[in-house]
């Protein structure tokens, strides 16, 4: 009877130490939604016979020709976790900025990424992920009336890495990407072949990543799952820098004031950027984790500090912003401009 009981206190002191410690490190109350002036729409589409699935946002006040966002989770994300993790500020942003969001959902949540060594599902069974976030591209051109030069994609972790996929091997799909805690594999780790031709790129990583070393190594799961060698922070955007055309140092360093007493962080920016060439950025978040900087939510405390002095996705949409030419020039090819037709085509959704 003693037994039991030492027993029985022993699991209820695990169980105790167990809770306090998620709660410490992996716990994070979600963030308060913001009043939008449409709702969340859910579509699906077949790709290689394999039925994938998105999520997308329409803002009320869309006009002709808008920009197209696409947003990709991390690793084991889903649809959701990206937007609790971004707190639900690209939709907040498409609202003000009337650009159409979309999230597509990974297989088995991931993304099949440059890097050769991963082994999650969408690597091992080569999922065409290039294929499947295309395909959305003509589905809302045709559709909702999207301008195809203004495609931007966005991702956080594996998703990050699946837009240095696009910027290597489909670049002329898009107009620019953007990589949040995600670097460039090593060349014996590189299972994607560039293109050669440059677009804009931002990358936005934190010096004390626990996952994607800034500093250049081997990507894991907390000790699991090997993703392989990746280059440093600084050696991704040089490589991106060097196929714009671009030599020597950057032509812009900015450091972000730090007016968050309660931030544990730093932010600075090395920027290369002329009339001539596609723009390449690189946020470094001294002391920052594997999370996406902003003021409203908090991440696990598992993944590292987080920024709160400035705003990721507003920093991204503002990049992805100036790289629209023309913005205000129709686009002859938009088979839909009206809300009329907005409303008739979400209503087939």
């Amino acid at each position: 009877m003693r037994r039991t009981r030492y027993i029985l206190l022993a699991i209820l002191c695990l169980a105790i130490v167990g809770g306090s410690l998620y709660g410490y490190y992996g716990y994070s109350p979600a963030p308060p939604h913001p009043n939008l002036s449409s709702k969340l729409h859910e579509g699906s589409i077949s790709i290689d016979g394999r039925e994938r699935h998105y999520t997308f946002y329409v803002p009320a006040n869309i006009g002709d020709d808008p920009a197209l966002v696409f947003i990709l989770h991390g690793s084991l994300q889903s649809v959701n976790d990206i937007r609790k993790f971004t707190a639900y500020e690209f939709e907040r942003l498409a609202d003000e900025h009337s650009f159409i969001l979309v999230y597509p959902a990974g297989y088995k949540n991931n993304w099949n990424d440059c890097r050769a060594t991963a082994s999650y599902p969408a690597r091992k069974e080569n999922i065409n992920d290039i294929k499947f976030i295309s395909t959305l591209i003509s589905e809302f051109h045709q559709r909702l009336g999207s301008d195809t030069a203004k495609t931007f994609i966005a991702g956080y972790s594996n998703g990050g890495h699946l837009g240095f996929r696009f910027a290597m091997e489909s670049p002329n799909s898009v107009a620019a990407i953007a990589a949040i805690s995600a670097s460039l594999p090593t060349p014996e780790n590189l299972a994607c072949t560039d293109s050669g031709a440059a677009v804009p790129v931002l990358i936005m990583n934190g010096t004390e990543d626990p996952i994607n070393p800034y500093y250049g190594g081997q990507v894991t799961l907390f000790g699991f799952g090997d993703r392989g060698q990746v280059l440093s922070s600084v050696a991704s955007a040089e490589y991106f820098a060097h196929k714009a055309g671009y030599h020597g140092a950057p032509s812009e360093i900015k450091h972000f004031p730090n007016v968050q007493r309660n931030d544990p962080t730093a932010t600075k920016y090395y920027r290369w950027r002329d009339d001539k060439r596609p723009e390449v950025i690189l946020y470094t978040i001294t002391d920052g984790g594997h999370t996406i900087p902003q003021p409203v939510f908090r991440p696990p405390r598992i993944l590292g500090a987080s920024s709160i002095e400035i705003n990721g996705p507003e920093e991204i949409w503002a990049f992805f912003a100036r790289q629209i030419k023309n913005k205000n020039t129709p686009n002859n090819d938009a088979e839909l401009g009206s809300n009329t037709d907005l409303t008739d085509a979400l209503d087939n959704y």
